[in-house]
């Protein structure tokens, strides 16, 4: 019996937000916070990652910029995100993105499909996915022996 490659799509998360840089600050964090969201990628006309907000960036500009002095510029999403992002395919192979993790030391990867951003790939859902793939088979080895 042939072994199925598990892919990314096999354990992405759907994309449920996304902000555009000029996207107030003070609106990203409460997207953060009221949908308890760890990281906001930042996207352009055409839904293409340009950067992402983590909850880590947020806090610190948070802390930074208060309190905020009258007349004072408000921030925006292309104030703080980052801007160096690695993105993975939903055709890559699952276990090439969880290699790219681990090396990298990321938590959560953007995932794209034809340059648009579709979801996430994180730690979590990488190994759940591995675990369950890995598990039916192992089980039908043994029945089989």
């Amino acid at each position: 019996m042939e072994e199925k490659t598990l892919m990314v799509e096999d354990a992405l998360k759907p994309a449920q937000y996304r902000v555009y840089p000029d996207t107030p600050l003070a609106e990203v964090v409460d997207l953060m916070v009221r949908h308890e969201v760890r990281v906001v990628p930042v996207v352009g006309e055409q839904y293409e990652v340009l950067g992402i907000i983590t909850s880590g960036d947020a806090l610190d500009r948070v802390l930074n910029e208060r309190p905020a002095a009258p007349g004072s510029e408000e921030l925006f999403a292309r104030d703080v995100m980052t801007r160096a992002v690695l993105c993975v395919s939903e055709d890559q192979p699952l276990v090439e993105a969880a290699n790219t993790m681990v090396n990298r030391d990321v938590e959560q990867l953007p995932v794209v499909r034809d340059g648009e951003f579709i979801g996430f790939v994180t730690r979590d859902t990488i190994l759940r996915t591995l675990h369950e793939g890995a598990t039916p088979t192992s089980r039908e080895e043994e029945s089989h022996s």
